[in-house]
């Protein structure tokens, strides 16, 4: 596993912490050296800041999971921000996670994104809207619409579907993702998995 921060004190910490859980951790300041260790160390998981030197906006996590697919990444911010989970999302991060989080947080994140890589886990910055009686409100159309997208059809595919017009769809669409902080499809149907508003 590489911990990959600028801040020492971050660094160590989140080291000590995962290593006192059973991990074989090594470290790294910035982007250049965090992809050295990933594939001098055949790592497994990569825990990386989002600020990391060398990596503008987080980059390193789109380069990391671009180059090992299989490997799971754990995107950190410093504090639990909707906007920073939504750019590690769209980075490719397996799990978010800020930096505030507890000590015990750090290592059932990293255990759950290892044995998924491909999934997302950002339990601390959902876990509140999921409190809130199961997720944001959604009209029962759009609760269609957002079923339909999650099985992967398009605004075209959508729309024959309920036999309406793409005008239509992309108003229901935009109306989920204005309730669910999102701005796309793909945010919106991992973010409403997350939330537990698809039904099997």
């Amino acid at each position: 596993m590489v911990v990959a921060d600028s801040h020492h004190l971050v660094r160590h910490g989140l080291a000590e912490v995962l290593t006192s859980a059973g991990a074989m951790v090594t470290q790294a300041q910035d982007a250049e050296s965090a992809l050295r260790e990933v594939a001098e160390r055949r790592a497994q998981v990569l825990v990386v800041s989002l600020d990391l030197p060398g990596s503008e906006r987080g980059h390193v996590v789109a380069i990391a999971r671009d180059r090992w697919p299989a490997l799971a990444v754990v995107a950190l911010s410093d504090e639990a921000s909707h906007e920073a989970m939504l750019r590690a999302l769209d980075l490719g991060a397996s799990a978010y996670l800020p930096k505030t989080a507890r000590p015990e947080r750090f290592v059932s994140t990293a255990v759950r994104a290892a044995a998924a890589p491909g999934a997302f886990v950002a339990d601390d910055v959902l876990a509140p809207r999921r409190q809130a009686r199961g997720g944001p409100r959604l009209t029962p159309r759009e609760s269609e619409v957002l079923a339909l997208a999650a099985e992967g059809l398009t605004v075209e595919g959508i729309s024959a579907r309920l036999y309406v017009s793409e005008a239509t769809t992309r108003s229901h669409l935009s109306g989920i993702y204005r309730k669910l902080g999102v701005t796309s499809r793909s945010q919106a149907v991992l973010v409403a998995e997350r939330l537990g508003m698809l039904r099997a």
